[in-house]
């Protein structure tokens, strides 16, 4: 039994990550755009829904608010604009843009993982954490 005990503290041990003493992680600067609206402010309650922004009177085609899950999705019309919107706010937001293209977006911020991405007729953007 205690050859058990002490494998599983070994093997604890070399799986743990080593931090210096004195060393924490350096604290990412957020702010706020000063134009559009946070997903919040258009009622979305969970998950990331302050950290995400969009602009201003922008006319949402489909929504979905799960804890682990947001979804939004609108017209072509507007998939020009929001792309912009996005690419520019995402990095003040806190977010790191991972991945960009014409007419796409991916972006990570802790936990929490999301893609921009435009169809034939709309552009849909999912945030999730799992």
């Amino acid at each position: 039994m205690i050859v058990i005990v002490v494998a599983c503290l070994l093997l604890a041990g070399c799986s743990a990550t080593s931090v210096e003493v004195g060393q924490s992680p350096t604290p990412r600067i957020v702010t706020t755009p000063s134009t559009g609206e946070s997903l919040a402010s258009l009622g979305f309650e969970n998950g990331c829904a302050s950290m995400v922004w969009l602009p201003s009177g922008t006319q949402l085609t489909y929504t979905a608010d799960q804890p682990n899950l947001v979804i939004v999705a609108g017209q072509t019309s507007q998939a020009p604009q929001v792309e912009e919107y996005l690419r520019r706010t995402l990095p003040m937001l806190g977010w790191t843009i991972t991945a960009s293209g014409d007419g796409g977006l991916m972006f990570t911020q802790g936990e929490w993982h999301g893609a921009y991405a435009l169809g034939g007729d709309s552009w849909a953007l999912t945030v999730r954490n799992d």
